[in-house]
């Protein structure tokens, strides 16, 4: 029980140190006071008799000192006191300690972002898939390059092979409008095989799950599963919903299961899935059968469960089997393909390789800026520390350690790493939760929460931070000259500053440049692309997406008659003036692509140019407001009954027909992977923008009635004053036609145009962001080494004032150094601008990547940062006195 009684004794004193002070006061007087009287008994007067016995007792404090270290005060009381004596210094110097726990709150703060970020996406299981270590994807490769769509009949052919898989799914996503009392929304529904939930282990809270003779055959009795938080929000978590009949997409569906809480499908970065239905109920199926049996059409998707036991390694060599015989058996479509195994996680195996690149990346980059903030406040510590050598002297001269000296600069980093840390992690919950930044990512809304895993990552961050911040300069001034520090406050004078502080400082300017140009170049591009002619005219015209096939369109001429009567109701409201169907428009973000050719060009590949074509009815010309520089646009007439006709833009023509004009001649246009069809020129529009505003592709307009593809139209309205303010008569017209339409969304083509450039702004922001905390970052930087350089050369200042040198002269001798530190920097960072620049030259719309004003600005904004960050330090060296620096030692 010793050990019990001697750790309570240690808490008592701990917490109890006044009145266990206070009674070793009181023990020590009475020993003196009973020496003094027996000392005097002697003879001794009491002078003599006091003097005696506190010589016999070795001195009042020694016996404080012996008794703390004895009864285990010491550590604690020592602590406490580093505390309150690092708070009182911090407390001291308001302006050093408000920029150091800014910094350190920046970083932290972005850090605790980033390990968001990996938490919600490479670092978690997807919620509600049981044994994910054993699900796997498949991918196909063409010709080297990964695709994610398989076709169907080599899914069913992979079923039935010896393959080390306990169960394959095939699986297809689709918006889709589910109505329920007189109320349709859109949902995003999951076609899938059989197998599907067998595959992710996963077991409906209600019901059950598909069962084969449901999903082999279209046609089959409609069924669903319904998604757990639908069937509370929607049904009331009523458990009497089983069998109960829903209408989804105008078809009336059986409930047959609920999926388990918290289960969204397989997919956790993107939206969660509403509703599960049998895979070969997918609408696509509807309309076209045959992608049941053509081995080139791709579009289905692909998990699998690998049997118990078995590899990724030995699937995969299994799959590139049964694709080999796949190859000899099928050779028109087979031949050069090939297939895949990647593990399953978060984030999908398409593309997960570069996924990861990046965010190592931007892993790289944060850590980095931590990296560089921890620099900064080493240097201001360094700095800092620089003027404390006469106390830290004075101290050791007293007696104390130098282990006592590093404790009480490791106090002080910690409590700033503690304070910037609690600042910082306040601010990444708050950045997590801010919608920008989750559109920004990607990540569905609630990914970030403030748990313990964030607080853990926070607190590993600031002990980090601690020893990044402290040891440095604790390790250099605890073990200071004596006879110099003891001599002056100088400094000590003469020391220069270290190689590695000074390469840190160049270095964020190198960073600082890098950044701010890449900002400067996406914002100038993203002007330019603002002022740039689109080739039609989006002020006034409005864009009413619909999928017709909601509204049990399938065929062309379901579609005509559907849309034309929405478009009569739209024609009739007051300010419209124009009125046209198509499948896209401009800068839409969506884009269809083929390739064109002359009807007498030999090959597959020769005279073959890739081109963006557009679907387009009568009036559309007009109603977009592009230019139609020779010939007509479509009319009703140009139906399947006619000879096929195109519309070309201006640059194709001149690039098909340099000598021509075009008009009525003919062009080969590829409608599938083995169909192509001649069409007669009718007409050349200007130049239009394609789909994307970073590419310029060629463009071609197909008649709609003649080239129908699908039921996705748009309707475009062009009208009087604000597009804007059609917006509701718009859907009003719409659903009057279609009351059980969920209501249309419509936005204006500007708005339209705006969202084309959306990325570029939002890197041009992250860029420009990073940029203007780099910047501060770099100024702290500069202002740290340029003080601790002032700090050193206090005595060689004063000596250069001595033998004349002006003020004027010091303070321009401070600033070159400064500069001369940064311009390395500057050097580095512009050539990875440049190459940066280089590789992302599509993303700035036309602007040269060597844009003068680019990168001459962004060089003399942080150049003027430097010298205004070294004005401080280089005023003090200007203003040192050469008496006080040249005291006697």
């Amino acid at each position: 029980m010793r050990w019990l009684n001697a750790f309570l004794f240690r808490i008592r004193t701990l917490f109890g140190r006044s009145r266990h002070l206070s009674e070793l006061d009181e023990e020590i007087r009475f020993h003196l006071e009973r020496d003094t009287e027996k000392l005097m008994g002697r003879g001794l007067s009491r002078e003599e008799a006091t003097r005696q016995a506190r010589l016999r007792l070795g001195g009042p404090e020694q016996v404080r000192e012996q008794a703390r270290a004895e009864q285990g005060w010491r550590p604690g009381e020592e602590f406490l006191g580093d505390v309150r004596f690092s708070l009182r210094t911090l407390r001291h110097h308001p302006g050093f300690t408000l920029v150091a726990v800014l910094s350190l709150a920046v970083g932290i703060g972005v850090n605790a972002v980033l390990y968001s970020m990996l938490r919600a996406t490479w670092l978690r299981e997807v919620p509600g898939v049981v044994g994910a270590d054993r699900v796997v994807e498949l991918l196909v490769a063409r010709r080297g390059e990964m695709m994610a769509e398989w076709a169907y009949p080599d899914f069913t052919d992979l079923q039935s092979a010896d393959a080390p898989f306990r169960a394959l799914a095939g699986w297809k996503e689709r918006e889709g409008v589910l109505t329920t009392d007189d109320n349709s929304t859109f949902v995003q529904v999951n076609y899938v095989s059989a197998e599907y939930f067998e595959v992710l282990g996963v077991a409906p809270a209600l019901g059950r799950t598909f069962s084969p003779p449901e999903e082999e055959r279209p046609g089959a009795p409609p069924v669903v599963i319904l998604n757990h938080d639908l069937w509370r929000d929607r049904f009331g978590s009523d458990p009497a919903v089983i069998g109960r009949t829903i209408e989804l997409n105008r078809t009336a569906y059986t409930v047959i299961g609920v999926g388990p809480e918290g289960f969204g499908g397989h997919d956790a970065i993107h939206s969660p899935i509403d509703l599960w239905a049998p895979l070969l109920q997918h609408p696509l199926l509807k309309s076209d059968d045959s992608l049941l049996w053509d081995r080139g059409s791709a579009w289905l998707l692909v998990l699998g469960r690998l049997e118990d036991g078995a590899t990724i390694a030995e699937a995969d060599a299994a799959l590139g089997t049964v694709f080999t015989s796949l190859a000899r058996e099928y050779p028109e479509t087979n031949e050069e393909r090939t297939a895949r195994v990647y593990a399953f996680g978060t984030v999908p195996a398409l593309n997960r390789d570069l996924d990861r690149i990046a965010l190592m990346s931007v892993i790289a980059l944060v850590g980095l800026v931590l990296l560089i903030i921890c620099g900064n406040v080493a240097g201001m510590v360094l700095a800092r520390s620089a003027t404390r050598e006469r106390e830290f002297g004075v101290r050791l001269a007293l007696g104390a350690g130098r282990g006592r000296l590093v404790r009480q600069l490791l106090v002080e980093s910690f409590i700033l790493s503690l304070l910037g840390g609690m600042l910082g992690t306040l601010l990444a919950f708050w950045g997590t939760s801010d919608v920008f930044f989750v559109r920004m990512t990607g990540l569905p809304d609630g990914s970030f929460e403030l748990d313990a895993s964030i607080l853990v990552s926070s607190v590993v961050l600031i002990l980090v931070t601690t020893l990044a911040v402290g040891l440095v300069p604790a390790l250099r001034f605890s073990r200071p000259d004596l006879v110099t520090a003891l001599k002056s406050d100088t400094g000590g004078g003469g020391r220069r500053v270290g190689r590695i502080h000074r390469f840190a400082a160049s270095a964020q300017t190198g960073v600082t440049l890098f950044l701010l140009v890449l900002g400067t170049l996406l914002m100038r591009g993203v002007g330019r692309a603002d002022h740039r002619d689109p080739g039609f005219e989006p002020r006034g015209l409005l864009v009413a997406r619909l999928d017709l096939g909601q509204a049990g369109c399938e065929s062309l001429e379901q579609v005509l008659s559907v849309s034309g009567r929405m478009m009569e109701a739209i024609a009739a409201r007051p300010g419209v003036t124009a009125v046209a169907l198509a499948d896209g428009l401009p800068l839409d973000l969506v884009g269809n692509f083929t390739a064109v050719s002359l009807p007498g060009a030999a090959g597959e590949d020769q005279g073959s140019v890739s081109v963006e074509f557009t679907l387009a009815a009568e009036g559309f010309f007009t109603t977009t407001g592009a230019t139609l520089l020779r010939g007509r646009g479509f009319e009703p007439t140009d139906d399947a009954s006619s000879r096929p006709v195109v519309v070309i833009t201006e640059s194709l023509a001149r690039r098909l027909w340099p000598r021509e004009d075009g008009l009525g001649q003919g062009l080969r246009v590829r409608r599938s992977r083995d169909e192509e069809m001649v069409f007669t020129v009718i007409g050349v529009v200007r130049d239009v923008s394609s789909s994307r505003a970073t590419e310029d592709w060629p463009q071609i307009y197909l008649s709609l009635r003649q080239a129908f593809m699908w039921p996705r139209v748009v309707i475009l309205v062009r009208g009087e004053g604000e597009a804007v303010d059609l917006v509701k008569p718009v859907q009003t017209a719409i659903l009057e036609v279609e009351p059980g339409l969920p209501i249309p969304r419509v936005e204006t083509s500007e708005s339209l145009v705006a969202r084309s450039t959306q990325g570029q702004r939002d890197m041009a922001r992250i860029a420009g962001g990073f940029g203007l905390l780099a910047l501060l970052l770099s100024a702290i930087g500069v202002y740290g080494v340029v003080a601790f350089a002032v700090t050193h050369r206090t005595r060689e200042i004063g000596i250069r004032m001595t033998m004349g040198a002006t003020r004027e002269r010091v303070l321009h001798t401070v600033l070159r150094d400064a500069v001369r530190l940064a311009v390395p920097g500057l050097a580095v960072g512009a050539l990875l601008a440049l190459g940066a620049a280089a590789a992302m030259r599509k993303e700035l719309f036309g602007l040269n990547p060597l844009d003068p004003v680019s990168f001459v600005l962004p060089a003399f904004i942080l150049l003027g940062v430097v010298l205004a960050a070294s004005l401080l330090p280089a005023r003090r060296a200007s203003g040192i006195q050469p008496v006080e620096a040249l005291r006697e030692e």
